[in-house]
């Protein structure tokens, strides 16, 4: 009964969020920043078309004549949704057995083969998951050119629907992150001691994979795989923007409503949560709870002598030990190579911006020697002009020296915010919640796995970035508003993962003796916990970097650009307040269409090579051997000095009649 409670619980929290969410482009509608007169208007809306099955409608908008008309809900149902959600199914499916099979191949082989395949893997996965659309297209209209043959459709016109094309695109993406999850869970397996006896007698590698470990690993992936859902879902959207499917993404886009928001959301939200609901009814999760004994005393936030002894450490050899990390970390080959990449390309972008201003040239024709125009917009690369130009004249090469620095640092503010917040709110998680409460962050970003993230933060961000007059905000206001936002959307996913990470720290033996030895909460967090979870904040950070330069890709495919841009009044151009790579990805679907492929491939490559280095540099954090553990000679002899204040005394009358301390 616990169980069931816990998955109704879990709906009912995802609903709120849902709802929540779904009212919050009210918030921008008005001249005021935040006008919550009609954040609550739109609240008011939703749950009157909940309850009034006669406004179970959303606004369909024909392709062709924009033409605008009620579309019942359950219309899209039985249409557009039961048209995207296929394919999503298929690609998810395709992605696992591939995915297996490929895991199988690599642990069976040995030496180049096995290396070659991690490599190859490593390389797709590095990316951005439109250009698989881009790739396959080209390969398509290669083979009609030169053989008269469509191998397949990768465009949905009319009535006709296209399965194929987008369910191999689509599956990529998640097949590389099932392979890897599928390797890191078989090489822990392959490490217990039953793997060990079931060798010694004779088993080959095979059967010993095949009979003893995969039925533990299928149960963990299927346990694990939220994540993998969780970016699928982002990646269907634009998949359907690119193959032109009129599925969810058109829906949303044409009927921006609160209560359509809502549907479409919770129609996304719900199956996907029943599905992992039940199978975590099935296989039972580990408990998430504290040390009992955290639940019966409370913790002293700082005491007189620990400051003294902080000081102390600032001052002393242990900054030597720091800087002599830092060293370490330095000289590591293979974290200094991508660093150095992204480091070089920052500065690089910098320079320019100091040299020339950001300056961006347009042209608009090339002349031959006779005085005739040679060449029109936009110009294709030529020693006149590196990489061409937009379809606008402006210079590809130039616009990529403005705006690395721009992805970049955004990327890099983003991924710290995500973080940084994370773990502020981890600390209050994990010390000052209670256990009802933290199973409600819990299950809030358990239903976050199943809501696309791209998806939510364009909601958000469209009534900001985007307006058809002037600004009726700053840039800076702009800017730190989608900071905020890209960051704040995962706050229960990082608060939840971090805080986590402490509660089990709190369940070590010497974090407990400490407890029992007078150290103040301050003392366990700064000398028992942040050693143990530092290098998995960091390599959560350069996770979220990676994720995010992900979603800019998507956010400049769906014409949301960093900062925001304006309708032009005679035409449908938006021009972007400042030149960002997400914002040169915006013309995708028409390179696609006219095969002007110069104009995406620079800033492609750039995100390619950007998200290669933090995948490499995330790989090598890892691994414990490319992290090196800082040495603290001097903590052996400041230490002491904190005792010198009195044990906390406990009273019986804090101790439970079942003796908890026989308990731990």
């Amino acid at each position: 009964m616990n169980k069931f409670n816990h998955v109704i619980l879990t709906l009912l929290y995802g609903f709120i969020g849902i709802v929540l969410i779904s009212a919050a482009p009210a918030l921008f509608n008005s001249k005021a920043f935040f006008d919550l007169s009609s954040y609550f208007t739109a609240l008011k809306s939703i749950f009157t078309a909940f309850v009034t099955p006669a406004e179970w409608t959303l606004i369909y908008m024909h392709p062709s004549t924009y033409e605008t008309m009620p579309f019942s809900f359950s219309d899209f149902l039985s249409g557009p949704y039961l048209y995207s959600m296929p394919i999503l199914l298929m690609a998810l499916a395709l992605a696992f057995f591939t995915a297996f099979l490929l895991t199988m191949l690599a642990l069976l082989s040995k030496g180049f083969t096995r290396r070659l395949l991690l490599q190859i893997v490593k390389v797709l996965q590095s990316l951005p998951d439109f250009s698989y659309v881009f790739l396959i297209q080209i390969a398509v209209v290669t083979i009609f050119e030169k053989t008269g043959l469509l191998v397949l459709n990768f465009y949905s016109l009319g009535g006709d629907r296209v399965f194929l094309a987008p369910v191999l695109c689509l599956a990529v993406l998640p097949t590389l992150m099932f392979f890897k999850l599928f390797m890191l869970l078989y090489e822990k397996e392959l490490e217990q001691s039953y793997v060990d006896l079931a060798r010694s007698k004779g088993l080959s590698r095979f059967e010993v994979i095949w009979k003893h470990c995969t039925s533990n690993v299928l149960k963990s992936v299927l346990i694990q795989s939220k994540s993998i859902v969780w970016l699928t879902l982002s990646s269907l959207l634009i998949i359907e923007y690119l193959f032109g499917i009129n599925g969810i993404l058109y829906y949303l886009r044409s009927d921006f409503s609160p209560a359509g928001i809502a549907f479409i959301l919770l129609a996304i939200f719900t199956p996907f949560m029943l599905f992992y609901s039940v199978l975590e009814m099935v296989w039972s999760k580990h408990d998430k709870g504290r040390n009992a004994i955290f639940e019966k005393f409370n913790l002293s936030l700082l005491s007189k002598q620990e400051v003294k002894t902080t000081i102390q450490l600032l001052f002393s050899k242990h900054r030597q030990d720091r800087l002599a990390f830092l060293s370490q970390l330095y000289r590591s080959k293979r974290l200094f190579l991508p660093v150095f990449i992204v480091l070089g390309l920052l500065v690089t972008s910098l320079l320019y911006a100091v040299i020339t201003g950001d300056q961006i040239e347009q042209t608009m024709y090339i002349y031959n020697e006779a005085g005739g125009i040679e060449s029109i917009v936009p110009h294709p690369p030529s020693q006149e002009i590196l990489f061409g130009t937009d379809p606008f004249g402006y210079s590809i090469a130039q616009q990529l020296m403005v705006g690395i620095k721009y992805t970049i640092l955004l990327s890099l503010l983003i991924a710290t915010l995500r973080v940084g917040l994370g773990y502020l709110s981890g600390i209050v998680y994990t010390f000052f919640l209670s256990t009802k409460i933290r199973n409600i962050v819990n299950a809030v970003a358990d239903g976050m796995h199943f809501l696309p993230l791209s998806l939510l933060v364009f909601v958000l961000l469209i009534p900001v970035l985007l307006s058809s007059g002037e600004w009726d905000s700053t840039l800076w206001q702009r800017l730190l508003y989608q900071a905020f936002i890209m960051s704040a959307i995962v706050l229960p996913v990082t608060t939840s993962a971090i805080g986590n990470e402490m509660n089990e720290s709190l369940k070590e033996e010497y974090v407990v003796s400490s407890v029992l030895m007078g150290g103040s909460l301050s003392w366990i967090l700064t000398k028992h916990i942040q050693p143990q979870i530092w290098p998995k904040l960091l390599l959560m950070w350069v996770q979220h970097v990676i994720q995010i330069l992900q979603m800019f890709v998507h956010l400049g495919i769906l014409s949301v650009f960093v900062g925001g841009a304006l309708y032009q009044p005679d035409s449908s151009r938006l021009v972007p307040e400042i030149y960002e790579l997400s914002g040169m990805i915006a013309i995708s679907r028409e390179v696609f269409i006219t095969k002007q492929y110069w104009m995406i491939l620079p800033p492609l490559l750039i995100f390619i090579v950007l998200i290669y280095c933090f995948t490499t540099i995330a790989e090598r954090l890892a691994h414990k051997q490319e992290l090196p553990k800082p040495v603290l000679k001097t903590q052996a002899v400041l230490v002491p000095a904190l005792f010198k204040s009195p044990f906390t005394r406990i009273e019986r009358s804090q101790v439970s009649d079942e003796n908890e301390f026989g308990k731990l």
